[in-house]
């Protein structure tokens, strides 16, 4: 059945400001990028499924760049 991006569609508007706070993350240095659902989970109150979804779209656009 349904397009798997209708379940995270509701995500798409804050996709640019998910995109930027990872690549603010990667920049910094702070944490290994594997932890970023994690930090998606606790600082945008996103459920595990969002999280990764949005830090999977933000590899992909980086490794198309």
């Amino acid at each position: 059945g349904g397009n798997v991006m209708e379940e995270f569609v509701h995500l798409t508007d804050d996709m640019e400001l998910y995109f930027e706070e990872l690549e603010a993350l990667r920049v910094s240095g702070v944490m290994n990028m594997y932890g970023a659902p994690k930090w998606l989970e606790e600082n945008y109150d996103l459920s595990r499924k969002e999280a990764v979804f949005v830090f999977l779209a933000w590899k992909d656009s980086k490794e198309v760049a």
